[in-house]
């Protein structure tokens, strides 16, 4: 049934006048003076930063945020996810130019596979809300992750072009190139990519008394995107627009440093085509946005050296999904306003033979809320449900239904001298177990429940008006709670675990972040971005259990960032620093579970040459400058130094 859906809504595509929302145009239409004054306390890097940071993917840059714990299997090319503040990764939404990004299967979204060359910006919102017109997915997720493209804006200029090639250490390179039409009325724009790298590299790891040491093979791999978009304004209020991409990727899947084995032969090939069309209105009392999205997605993982009667291991799955809703905003007086949201997702899993049945899901999202603005503060308030039904032909599964409240009060200026305001929240969301967390065979549990979690923040923004130096502060203060969590605990051996609802956590932390800018000269300037947090992420299942009190794996207490830029005209520095404290790869805290901490610097030099209206940039990286050996998740040891250069090209 969900097959004929998907081809049903391919035929449709030409008649439809949904499209995609632009982030960039909805701020400039809708975005109240209100929100405006408060969007500072909105972290966020934008394209300039992004371009000296020279990182590969999203994963890298999400490292610059305080409150988020990047979770990397290695480095180039490898799985990274997010925790933030203390909630797994299943609790934050990708949102990309308006359309959130999930995988009904894993439950989580590949971060190292979202790259960085075509981002014009990417932003927090950890808890709090910054838009009713996202989908109603995101308004009720734990925390959001918003990016914009570059395909997907209108531009002032007629032509642009974007073209970026980088040569690394391990054999890297990639090169792409996009291009885009734009007049005052419609863009069109195509793009696309292609990366390599055979990811061998030498690497020296300590394990108490014992320092393992070699080189990391089985770390080839390759992928590549590519795709076209297209937005339309429709006389003064409307904007349309729709857009496909393709990618795929083919890569070898190392095992840990510890019992690792240069013989190993597994690899894990990926496919995703992915349709988004939409449209928005915009009125001086409302606003509407109408959206739709298909995408499928093929993952082929094999193990030749898996010792069984078939002479391997070969896993196929396909996870089709359709996503469809609608939200809107009115303004019933200048104080006033109401917002109503509702989306849609039907997904489908089918596996030759790793999964029990085909399982199908219909995951509906509602919300209304409304949003006071009065003199001194603005206060929102909504109301959200999900509705969850899993069919699957070989299990009875149970319907689920939730309602989740969430409240926001935000000041406005509370000394004006210093641009001081404060803003609170509190948030109730949950997330359901993932198909692979169901229904995987040996390990799949059909009777998990979601995952829940309360979140309770105060936060400060201060700004204040100091001349040539520029200052940002923002401050939080949270505690989040985490029920039912779900885990995997070890049954027959260590190959064959059971998903179970056991776990209870609390999470007590404290994050502060400082963006500061001074010009010199016209010619001379300085910024830099230096952010700390504290997370007390303890286990409080049960006062029976050794793990009471403990630390939950994988959360250091302690991280920092540090980044400093210089620059003289279009030719500078940056030196960036990055640090986390020990860590615990089980939720017992003894040394034999210890990751050690760890200190990475990079170092980077560029420079821009501009004539007329080509931009010509070259840029040389050092990264993890003093060789520093080191491992996010335990024996998954990342590169010491080396080297990428860059060369980006622009022409509007």
């Amino acid at each position: 049934m969900l097959k004929k859906f998907f081809y049903i809504l391919i035929l449709l595509i030409p008649q439809l006048t949904f499209a995609q929302l632009i982030e960039k145009d909805l701020r400039e239409i809708s975005v109240s003076d209100s929100l405006r004054k408060s969007v500072n306390r909105i972290p966020s890097l934008k394209r300039a930063t992004i371009l000296e940071l020279n990182f590969e993917d999203v994963g890298q840059l999400l490292q610059k945020f305080a409150g988020i714990n990047v979770k990397s299997y290695g480095g180039l090319g490898g799985l990274k996810t997010i925790s933030v503040r203390g909630l797994g990764s299943q609790h934050t939404s990708i949102v990309v130019d308006g359309f959130t990004n999930s995988n009904t299967q894993t439950g989580q979204v590949n971060l190292g596979q979202i790259q960085s060359d075509n981002i014009e910006s990417i932003s927090l919102v950890a808890g709090g809300q910054k838009s009713v017109l996202v989908p109603t997915s995101a308004q009720v997720a734990g925390s959001v992750v918003y990016i914009e493209t570059f395909e997907n804006t209108f531009s002032a200029e007629k032509h642009k072009v974007r073209f970026a090639s980088k040569l690394g250490s391990f054999g890297q390179y990639d090169n792409y190139l996009s291009y885009k039409f734009s007049l005052k009325k419609i863009f069109v724009s195509a793009f696309g990519k292609y990366r390599f790298a055979d990811g061998v590299y030498p690497y020296s790891f300590q394990n108490g008394q014992t320092t393992y040491s070699g080189t990391r093979y089985n770390n080839h791999f390759q992928d590549a995107y590519g795709g076209l978009s297209f937005g339309c304004r429709i006389a003064d209020n409307g904007l349309l627009s729709f857009s496909y991409r393709s990618d795929w990727s083919n890569q070898e899947l190392p095992g840990a440093v510890i019992l690792y084995s240069d013989n190993s032969f597994q690899t894990l090939q990926t496919a995703n085509n992915r349709l988004q069309i939409g449209y928005s209105h915009f009125h001086d009392k409302w606003s509407l946005r109408i959206f739709s999205n298909a995408s499928i997605g093929k993952l082929n993982y094999t193990d030749s050296s898996f010792l069984n009667s078939a002479g391997g291991l070969f896993s196929n799955y396909e996870n089709d999904q359709i996503q469809f809703g609608i939200n809107t905003q009115y303004s019933i007086s200048k104080k006033i306003s109401l917002f109503f949201g509702t989306e849609e997702q039907i997904s489908k899993l089918r596996s030759n033979n790793s999964v029990f049945g085909a399982p199908i899901r219909w995951h509906n999202f509602s919300l209304l809320g409304t949003k006071l603005n009065l003199k001194p503060l603005s206060i929102t308030g909504q109301l959200s449900s999900q509705f969850v039904q899993d069919m699957n032909d070989t299990l009875s599964i149970p319907s689920m239904f939730k309602v989740n409240p969430f409240i926001q009060i935000e000041s406005k200026e509370l000394i004006q001298k210093l641009n001081l305001s404060t803003f609170a929240f509190y948030r109730n969301s949950f997330r359901m177990p993932s198909f692979n967390e169901l229904y995987y065979n040996s390990v799949g549990n059909s009777k998990l429940k979601p995952e829940e979690s309360n979140q309770l923040t105060l936060g400060i923004v201060l700004s204040p008006n100091l001349g040539k130096l520029s200052l940002v502060n923002r401050t939080n203060f949270y505690f989040n709670q985490i029920n039912n969590k779900i885990v995997a605990i070890p049954t027959k051996n260590l190959f064959v675990w059971s998903m179970q609802n056991v776990g209870k956590v609390n999470i007590l932390g404290a994050e502060s972040t400082f963006e500061l800018s001074y010009k010199f000269t016209d010619k001379w300037n300085i910024n830099s971005l230096f952010n700390y947090t504290l997370q007390l992420a303890t286990d409080i299942t049960d006062r029976n259990n050794p793990t009471f009190g403990h630390q939950i794996a994988y959360l250091p207490k302690h991280t920092f960032n540090a980044d400093i830029s210089l620059k003289w005209k279009n030719t500078g520095f940056r030196w960036s620093t990055f640090g986390n404290s020990l860590r615990y790869s089980l939720n017992e805290n003894n040394s034999s579970n210890e990751v050690a901490g760890f200190v990475v610097s990079d170092f980077s030099i560029f420079s821009t040459i501009k004539v007329k209206k080509h931009d010509i940039r070259i840029q040389f990286s050092c990264k993890n400058i003093f060789n520093f050996s080191y491992a996010i998740v335990r024996y998954y040891v990342m590169p010491g130094r080396n080297f990428l250069i860059s060369f980006n090209y622009a022409f509007n």
